[in-house]
């Protein structure tokens, strides 16, 4: 089996979506199956393009007037490559990973070429950027075009399937849910200097749907006066306005931010009291089984896929709700059942691996590539 890869996703940068497209193309790779990546420059470390050597002259290229635009060409470059192999046709099906539902090329795919598509979430349908509600508006018309086009759609939860199917009246036949697999890798861990011995642990960006903020607020007056020596570490960056924001809630000094490369990030959950991930809106949730797999023991919203992931082991509070939070926070310090907790936690974590994840998705490929749930060009199913 010959499989083209659309490269647009390793065009960003090092983010969850492209670890896993990389982890799943190089898994089906190791398995036998012809994976075609026509990529000129990744803009991650988690795969390669063929002209990755650039990176070495990226800070050179970097003040010159106009270096940033030579890695902008090679981009456009690794597209036209793309389109030219999508329309010769020299492959049994394609994979598409573009995540702003991008869907010209299919225009070029010669007839009776199967396509995939992975759909992780459905965020940009449900979630303007003003934080409205809006099924009905231009992504959830564009999402549907495009699941009724391809040949097969994999969704990353049930939740998330559930969504798919309620924007856009996708069939079930034509959708099979095929849970995201431990992508952390575990071979290594490193320390980090003047981590606080005690302290929770965010992982993940810090973006509205995440809950940082009323994270912070739900827990700022417990931290001030009965937690004092409890600090809350965060992965990545912290920026002006989260500086401001814990300046006024009295708790700058109770925050820490950490570059997180996976080694830090094995030592951080595994030295942790626990992980606070109150999100709002989660496709998967992948932070969640992480932590779970190395023993780390969770506070999670009590919603959608996260109660997938989690199982039994969590705890779970309503994110929207400040006592809630902190009860469950409070909680988990004082937990009498803490290590039957993480006993659950790691037996859960062992369901999703990367493995299972692979032997799925190339079980379903073949399925298609024998006959099952063609779709032709016109976006209609074929007649059987």
């Amino acid at each position: 089996m010959k499989v083209l890869i659309d490269p647009e996703i390793f065009f960003y940068g090092r983010c969850g979506m492209v670890r896993y497209y990389s982890a799943l193309f190089q898994e089906l790779e190791r398995r036998g199956v012809e994976m075609d990546l026509p990529l000129l420059r990744s803009q991650s470390d988690f795969i390669s393009g063929r002209l990755q050597w650039l990176d070495r002259a990226k800070p050179l290229l970097d003040r010159l007037p106009y270096g940033g635009k030579l890695y902008t060409f090679v981009n456009k470059m690794s597209k036209a490559w793309y389109r030219q192999k999508v329309k010769q046709g020299h492959y049994d099906a394609l994979f598409m990973t573009s995540p702003v539902f991008e869907d010209s090329f299919l225009n070029d795919l010669p007839g009776g070429k199967p396509s995939f598509m992975v759909v992780h979430d459905t965020m940009r349908c449900v979630l303007g950027p003003d934080g409205l509600y809006d099924p009905a508006g231009s992504n959830a018309d564009r999402l549907a075009s495009l699941i009724h086009r391809v040949s097969k759609v994999f969704a990353i939860s049930h939740q998330t399937a559930q969504d798919i199917v309620s924007l856009t009246g996708t069939e079930q036949p034509h959708m099979t849910v095929i849970h995201t697999g431990n992508l952390l890798s575990m071979k290594a861990e490193r320390a980090v200097e003047g981590l606080p011995s005690r302290y929770l642990l965010f992982v993940g960006d810090r973006t509205g749907r995440k809950n940082f903020r009323f994270l912070l607020h739900s827990l700022s007056r417990w931290l001030r006066e009965e937690e004092r020596d409890l600090q809350l570490v965060c992965t990545g960056p912290s920026n002006p306005w989260e500086q401001d924001l814990l300046g006024r809630l009295g708790l700058q000094e109770r925050v820490t931010f950490v570059e997180a490369p996976d080694e830090v990030l094995v030592y951080l959950y595994r030295h942790a009291e626990g992980l606070l991930f109150p999100s709002l809106y989660e496709g998967f949730g992948l932070p969640v089984l992480e932590a779970m797999s190395l023993g780390c023991p969770v506070v999670t919203s009590g919603q959608g896929a996260l109660l997938e992931v989690g199982g039994e082991a969590p705890i779970y509070v309503d994110p929207c709700d400040a006592a809630s939070i902190l009860e469950g926070v409070k909680q988990l310090m004082q937990d009498e059942h803490r290590q039957q907790r993480i006993k659950a936690g790691l037996e859960q974590s062992r369901r999703f691996t990367l493995s299972r994840m692979a032997d799925h998705f190339q079980q379903e490929m073949e399925e298609v590539l024998r006959g099952g749930d063609r779709v032709e060009r016109s976006g209609q199913e074929e007649q059987t």
